[in-house]
This record gives C-alpha cells, structure tokens and sequence, in this order.
C-alpha cells in the first residue's frame, strides 16, 4: 500500500510539520515530500506545511502534492510559531518535526515506530542522527559541521537527553499540559524538551532515525543566520533584569570559539570519520565560531532583539 494522507476521516499514523522559511535552496522541500511518498512499510500520514514565504513554489507544492495542507503564513512569523499552528492543525498520533530542507532515509517512519517500541516505559519522543546530505565544497561541509557535527552517525543509542530538533517524533500525549505560549516561544529542543524531562518523560535515541541536511548556504545567508540563533538563545536565556548573570556570560563569550572547535574535533575523532572533510572546513568553521562568539555576546548584552523571527 502505498504511503498517502487518509482520505475517510482517520487518524493518521503520523503528521508531519514543517515550516516553510528558505530563502536559499527552496527546491529542497519537494525532495522532502517525494521521500515522504517512497518511504518503507505502509503509513497513513499528514503534512501539515506552515508557509510564511508563500510564492510560486507553494502553487507548485498545492499542484503537485495534494497530500499536503499547506497553511499561508505571515512573512514575520517564527519557526515555533508556525510549529505550534501546524501542531494544531494535526490529527496524527504520532507529530514528527522535521525543516523544509531535511531528506529523510527510505526508512525513517519505520524506524520511529520501531524506537517507540523498543524505549522504555515513559518515553515520549525519538530521534536519531544527521548526515551531510550537500558537500560539493568546504563551505558545505563547515556549515554542516558547525551545526550538526553532535548528530553525525553514530549517535549513542537508548534514553538520552538531547536530540536533534528536526529529526523528532513525539507521541501526541507528549504535548498534554504544555502551554501554548511555550509552543510559540522558542526552539522545541530548548523550551519543550526540559519541561518533557523535568516531568521524568523520557526521550530516545536511534541510529536507523536518519535525515540528510541539504541546504546549500551562501556564506552570507549562513553568517547572517549563525549570528542571529545565537544572538536569540543568549538573549532568551536570562530576564532583562539579571544583569550580573548576562555580563559574566557576555565576557565568557570570547571563549566559544575554541571551545567549540574543540567539542566539533572531539565529535569527528569520536566518530572516527571525515576528519578530512573537517580539516578541509577548519578555516570557515573557525570563521562561524566566532561569529557564533559574537551573536551570544550581543544576545546578552543588547536582547534578542527579534533575532527569532529571522531565523530560517
């Protein structure tokens, strides 16, 4: 049976949420919804597509996918914003979160339901790992390793505490009793995920989990967005009114940059592969590390300063 959005008012296995927000390789998201229609096994699923760019490539994915709600957006609204409109918009029993540039594997909603068998009692998520799904240059692979070098095959497999926040499934229940303002606030992995722990749900990591980040950045789209996530989670992470604990981190700050190549050297050592594609990015990652270095400093210093909404 082939994969497809129910058509007599079931619920489906899976809903799938993504907003749409690229300004650069836009094409990706049909790559997305192509691999969602050759996926393994026999799943009824939803797509649920929040679109704050709303332009001729939303006609041709209303022309083309007809499995897909396409919900316009507008142009301001941030990534969990347009997550909590789509969430609530979902029937599915089990809400994956994924990008519009992300492939997933041919067998990656197989593999979430078989993580959900496997995981303890109380878990209410899964996820697994990221490859580097566009490496024609170093700048490829310096974007991807500055991001995503922690989430590389092999992950650690079982219980855990972090996952990669566009490689998620979480169970429906997982969202009872979350306020919806915490929803829209930030990232799910840094505003959803502790409230998940704290309450002692659990969360599970899987290696047959697996998307392929294909977004191919320019160096200063990246720049710009390296720049403005870190300036949103510093900005977010103390109230205005603790000034002692924002200045110390502000001058903390100037040592990100060699803590960070360290913690990326130390993940491709342990990993025990592409250390040649990392020496080959080492001079750009250094470039992103310390602008990542700066976009904290401002956060804690200046705010978030609407950084949030800008993010792509």
């Amino acid at each position: 049976m082939e994969n497809e959005r129910p058509r007599d008012g079931s619920i489906p296995d899976f809903s799938i949420i993504i907003g749409l927000v690229s300004t650069q390789d836009r094409d990706r998201i049909l790559e997305t919804l192509q691999a969602l229609r050759n996926q393994q096994g026999s799943h009824a699923y939803e797509v649920i597509i929040a679109d704050r760019r709303d332009d001729p490539l939303s006609t041709r994915i209303d022309d083309g996918y007809p499995e897909v709600e396409r919900v316009p957006c507008p142009p301001e609204m941030s990534l969990p914003e347009l997550h909590r409109l789509a969430l609530g918009r979902s029937s599915g029993t089990y809400i994956i979160v994924t990008e519009d540039h992300c492939v997933p594997a041919e067998n990656w909603l197989d593999s979430m339901l078989e993580a959900f068998a496997k995981a303890p009692d109380g878990t209410v998520a899964v996820g697994g790992c990221v490859e580097n799904g566009v490496h024609d240059s170093a700048l490829d692979w310096a974007t991807f390793f500055c991001e995503y070098s922690d989430f590389l095959e092999a992950v650690e497999e079982g219980t855990c505490t972090v996952l990669p926040g566009m490689n998620m499934a979480y169970r429906r229940s997982a969202f009872e009793g979350i306020d919806s303002e915490l929803l829209g606030r930030g990232f799910w992995e840094t505003s959803v995920h502790p409230v998940l722990l704290r309450k002692g749900l659990k969360m599970y990591s899987s290696n047959k989990i697996k998307v392929y980040h294909c977004k191919k950045f320019s160096f200063g789209l990246f720049a710009r967005q390296r720049f403005l996530y870190s300036r949103y989670y510093a900005g977010r992470r103390f109230s205005r009114n603790q000034v002692m604990k924002r200045t110390i981190a502000c001058l903390a700050s100037v040592l990100l940059p060699p803590l960070l190549l360290y913690r990326s050297f130390r993940q491709i050592r342990a990993k025990n592969r592409l250390l040649g594609e990392f020496l080959s990015a080492l001079p750009l990652l250094i470039v992103f590390h310390i602008i990542w270095a700066y976009g904290e400093m401002v956060g804690y210093a200046l705010g978030e300063g609407g950084a949030l909404a800008r993010i792509e």
